[in-house]
């Protein structure tokens, strides 16, 4: 059986299970502590590997920030304890956009963590000096890799060596530095360099993830599946080598970085509010989400689609898989198949009733989590098929 690798899929044989509801967002979030997400689409540059919802800024930014805290006050009684500012590029906002919506925060309580995603070219002293004074701890660059050609390729306008700079410079303002790195590039992999120019940089957490369903996928010869699982398992060994250690699938830390943020992927029972166009959230089983577009947003930021899991329970227990651990009390091994193959390809261990990732199947880890909803959805079907035999049967 060959399997494929998939990345952004993992949970997509779910949605039958979704059906969209109409409700009050204010009210499922009322009264809760959980993480906010804050969406800035604006990019000026154009990354050509880049699948995520973004524009040009057209429009002024405090009209943008002000449709921002028009939605987050229109949820007042939500504590966030954890903040995060994605995009596009954050760091085109203001600091005085950054300082009103923490301000809104703070008004309700202390968040433990707020972090900012930047990039090298949008990214200098000044910026991090207010953003630091704003409460700003932790920020994470898109630096994707050090190697110049690929650099271009990827449409960074920086080199490394302004990429180095413009690392050390944060590590001078904020608790916690992060990056994000790519592999399957075109011209041959750089990840295990990349990542050795990250430890020796000393940058507290890294993310890696692969080229993978992106405008770029088609256009360049990739490196092959087992030329990809050589070079990640190559520098998963020389993180672990290093005192690094995985939180989730794609991210790992030397213990400086607790990226609060990464329970969002893992935990869906904390709840996530989502604001800006493009942004989603999930509370209560639902799962909440913005059109994208700014125009659409600004006339209207409280428009939302809103739908309620029919699975929550199974995406509970299976998203705990991308933090390297599955524990089987309220759902059974033997209803997933294909577990028993992942143990004999290596992709887990299994101890009694719990599976651990090994770092084969950090690899396989979203292609492991698709095949297990789709054990599931079989498992229903064939619950609702037995159901249905014994009515028929009962029928006179």
């Amino acid at each position: 059986m060959d399997w494929i690798k998939t990345h952004h899929r993992a949970l997509s044989p779910l949605r039958p299970f979704f059906r969209d509801v109409d409700v009050s967002v204010p009210r499922l979030y009322r009264n809760r502590k959980g993480f906010l997400y804050v969406h800035v689409p604006f990019c000026t540059g154009n990354c050509t590997f880049c699948i995520l919802y973004r524009e040009r800024p057209t429009v002024p930014y405090e009209r943008y920030v002000n449709a921002l805290l028009r939605e987050l006050r229109n949820c007042h009684s939500f504590k966030p304890v954890v903040v995060y500012f994605g995009g596009g590029t954050p760091t085109l906002l203001p600091a005085e956009g950054f300082g009103e919506i923490l301000d809104e925060v703070t008004s309700r309580t202390s968040p433990g963590e707020v972090t900012v995603e930047s990039t090298v070219s949008e990214f200098d002293e000044e910026k991090a000096r207010a953003l630091s004074e704003l409460g700003v701890n932790r920020i994470s660059f898109g630096i994707q890799t050090f190697e110049g050609r690929k650099r271009a390729l990827l449409g960074r306008r920086s080199g490394a060596e302004e990429a180095f700079k413009k690392l050390k410079l944060a590590m001078e303002y904020f608790d916690v530095v992060s990056v994000d790195l790519l592999y399957d590039l075109p011209f041959g992999n750089t990840l295990l360099e990349d990542v050795e120019t990250v430890i020796k940089l000393d940058i507290d957490g890294l993310s890696i993830y692969p080229l993978e369903h992106t405008p770029l996928t088609a256009k360049y010869p990739h490196p092959s599946v087992e030329e990809n699982l050589r070079d990640f398992l190559s520098a998963v060994t020389f993180l672990y080598e290093h005192g690094y250690r995985h939180l989730s699938m794609n991210h790992f830390t030397n213990g400086r970085d607790g990226f609060l943020y990464s329970v969002t992927f893992t935990r869906p029972e904390v709840p996530l509010l989502g604001i800006g166009p493009g942004a989603g959230g999930h509370v209560m089983g639902h799962r909440i989400f913005h059109s994208p577009g700014v125009g659409r947003y600004l006339s209207n930021p409280y428009s939302v689609k809103a739908v309620l899991s029919g699975a929550f329970d199974f995406e509970r227990f299976a998203s705990r898989l991308f933090e390297g651990r599955l524990t089987f009390d309220t759902f059974r091994l033997e209803d997933f198949p294909s577990l028993a193959i992942a143990e004999e390809r290596g992709w887990v261990e299994v101890r009694g009733k719990t599976a651990l990732l090994t770092p084969l199947g950090l690899f396989w880890a979203n292609t492991l989590a698709y095949l297990m909803c789709l054990d599931y959805v079989r498992t229903r079907l064939e619950a609702a098929l037995g159901e249905a035999e014994v009515g028929g049967e009962a029928a006179p």
